[in-house]
């Protein structure tokens, strides 16, 4: 696996984090190098990093006085690992998308998969803007989209397309246009009765994914499951649906993105409701639950890999009380109930359709 890149004639060494096996992916993407090849002979007092997802940039740019907007609690470690290798200072100065940020004189983003968190992005960084800002946005070209500049037209007056280079291209925006009425970038999705709210970003904007209906469709609650996680949270539908059928319920939400925790809080804050913005169980206690609930994800940015959900299952085993279920819906390809057998000793499948298969793992000893 290539763990060593040359930036500016220096070497670094950039691991991912979580760890992956496979190797073809690294670290870093040619998108990131075009951004800093592009700002290297640029002498600003402070720079915002956007979607730094592993770290290159706060490694590269060390020196600098940069701000990093993190959205995923693997993005702070990822970024804290790859400092560390290189013996720099870990010390981050740390902002959300919620954040209000100083000046802006100049921003770097990688532009992520999702259009909407592009969005939450340039709002944020337009209500911040001076009129000289710079922003940077890098981008593989092959994920190019028409959509990328109906979005960025939203906000900035001049947008430049650089040059490609190593199929890596720039989009470079400048001069923020005036008296733009912002929006709440938020989605209403309609579950039952109910009306849900998620922000912009989080995984299926416009309605519950079909993957997760048919999981509560099937969802059956048992009187004395007290205790439940709903890892990989998103909007925290599944957990809001494990109320509504046991109201006595005390319910812990994990979400790797702090825009889904957000979002669960919209949803569930007159209930028991605990909220762990984490990208695995290790913080709560070990043995304690009755029931866990989730619809785990496979895909990372534009990547597929389930390696993620596999380490999350093993976090799920030591979280469960002897006897506890944890109930998962998944896509059949995936063969999650080969990998869970490894690891619980119960293990059937609920419920199938074409498309997915709801699992069902009893922890005995």
């Amino acid at each position: 696996m290539e763990s060593i890149v040359e930036i500016n004639s220096k070497e670094y060494e950039l691991a991912r984090y979580p760890q992956t096996f496979d190797k073809s992916l690294r670290a870093w993407s040619n998108a990131e190098l075009l951004v800093l090849d592009y700002i290297a002979e640029k002498d600003y007092k402070g720079i915002h990093l956007f979607n730094d997802r592993f770290g290159v940039w706060n490694c590269a740019l060390s020196n600098k006085n940069v701000n990093t907007v993190w959205t995923y609690a693997s993005q702070q470690k990822a970024i804290e690992q790859n400092l560390k290798l290189n013996k720099l200072s870990i010390k981050v100065n740390y902002k959300t998308p919620f954040d209000s940020l100083k000046e802006l004189d100049l921003v770097i983003i990688k532009i992520p998969k999702s259009l909407e968190l592009f969005e939450l992005f340039l709002q944020q960084i337009h209500k911040s803007a001076k009129e000289d800002v710079e922003v940077v946005c890098g981008f593989m070209t092959k994920y190019f989209s028409a959509s990328f500049l109906k979005i960025v037209e939203k906000y900035f007056e001049n947008i430049e397309q650089s040059k490609a280079w190593k199929k890596a291209r720039l989009l470079i925006l400048k001069k923020p246009k005036k008296d733009i009425e912002y929006k709440e970038l938020v989605n209403e999705i309609f579950w039952k009765e109910n009306v849900l709210k998620q922000y912009y970003g989080v995984f299926s904007s416009k309605s519950i994914d079909i993957g997760t209906q048919f999981f509560l469709e099937n969802l059956k609650v048992q009187s004395n499951e007290l205790k439940v996680i709903d890892v990989a949270s998103g909007n925290g539908v599944i957990a809001y649906e494990v109320v509504q059928q046991n109201p006595a319920s005390e319910v812990t939400l994990v979400d790797d993105f702090n825009l889904a925790i957000e979002s669960s809080r919209l949803n569930l804050k007159d209930r028991k409701a605990a909220f762990v913005c984490s990208d695995n169980l290790n913080d709560l206690e070990n043995e304690a639950f009755d029931l866990v609930v989730s619809n785990p994800p496979f895909h990372f940015e534009h990547e597929n890999n389930i390696e993620v959900a596999l380490s999350l299952f093993r976090d799920v085993y030591s979280c469960l009380r002897d006897n506890g279920r944890f109930l998962l819906v998944a896509n059949s390809h995936l063969n999650y109930k080969t990998h869970l057998s490894k690891i619980f000793k119960g293990v059937s499948i609920l419920k199938q359709n074409k498309k997915f298969e709801i699992i069902e793992c009893i922890k005995k000893r």
